[in-house]
């Protein structure tokens, strides 16, 4: 930012601090703060506002009037929170490419209130969004990568709070507990499935952007050492394409979830165990769970981990 934008947006500050400081009471700071918000995304809807910075002694002493320095409050929040989706949803971005996704997130931003103070936060109903845009309509398997990078996004820096399996009480058991038995999900998982084969699609993208950030720093590298050296170097490089052969058109199911390193792992599984995870994360019976290899599939969840716990029902089946 440079030095006068760093001053104009000192007045700014100057002048919405003399603003709440003049509020008398909380409701007035309050309805002050929701006429500046509801400023930032909807420009002239607030003359009320507009006045009262006008009014300032730090705007009558500027060279600005209300609208632009509201304009300079509302340029770096729609940056900031443009940065922060881009953070969030780096492989969306790769997908729809830079310039339709900082169109999409322009318009999320002036659309959607922000409802939570932590920015990172700010995205959870992007996907929502995305399923309402009609420019959208015959691709919603961008709003399903969106759906998925989200909860990726939400496990990233979680540490896991899984306990390992209790195999000693599960031998404890008797024949008849094993009638009003429920088995537990790994808290530490989310699950997903769609009609598209999303979780590969997101795997192929995320890689590549992984090794262009690390070709990118190699050829940075190579250009300072061929310029020290007084030689051109040739940095381009022919891309192979990270979707060639996808068969996106495949539906997918699987799971994120946070691993013991506080990193987050995701993985396509069969519907057999999808559909007993399913199962699981809805609190029925195990008994109930019709499958002609149950009890392999119970196995296999919780010999992976991803069956973590049981629980005795009642005989009211609380």
């Amino acid at each position: 930012m440079s030095d006068q934008a760093v001053s104009d947006q000192t007045i700014t500050d100057q002048a919405m601090s003399d603003m709440a400081a003049t509020a008398a009471m909380p409701q007035d700071l309050k309805n002050l703060q929701l006429q500046f918000a509801q400023a930032l995304i909807t420009p002239g809807e607030q003359p009320e506002l507009y006045q009262q910075i006008q009014d300032s002694q730090q705007i009558q002493d500027s060279h600005f009037d209300a609208d632009q320095l509201l304009q300079i409050y509302r340029n770096n929040f729609v940056l900031s929170l443009t940065e922060s989706l881009e953070i969030t949803f780096p492989v969306l971005r790769v997908m729809v490419g830079e310039e339709f996704f900082a169109q999409l997130a322009k318009a999320f931003i002036c659309q959607v209130p922000m409802e939570k103070a932590a920015v990172a936060e700010f995205g959870d109903l992007l996907p929502e969004f995305m399923a309402n845009l009609e420019q959208l309509s015959e691709m919603s398997y961008l709003v399903d990568l969106a759906r998925f990078e989200w909860a990726y996004s939400v496990r990233i820096n979680r540490m896991p709070q899984a306990e390992p399996f209790p195999y000693q009480a599960l031998a404890e058991l008797s024949e008849d507990d094993y009638e009003r038995m429920s088995f537990s999900v790994n808290p530490d998982l989310t699950l997903f499935q769609s009609q598209w084969a999303i979780i590969e699609l997101f795997q192929r993208l995320k890689n590549w952007l992984v090794q262009r950030e690390a070709c990118c720093t190699v050829n940075s590298s190579r250009e300072s050492a061929a310029n020290a050296a007084g030689y051109k170097s040739d940095s381009e490089q022919t891309e192979d394409d990270p979707l060639a052969g996808l068969q996106l058109d495949q539906p997918q199911q699987g799971y994120i979830a946070t691993t013991g390193l506080a990193e987050v792992e995701y993985q396509v599984v069969d519907s057999g165990i999808f559909v007993l995870l399913e199962h699981c994360q809805q609190s029925q019976l195990f008994n109930q769970f019709e499958h002609d290899d149950a009890e392999a599939l119970l196995q296999q969840g919780i010999s992976s981990g991803l069956i973590t716990g049981f629980i005795l029902r009642s005989e009211s089946g609380v």
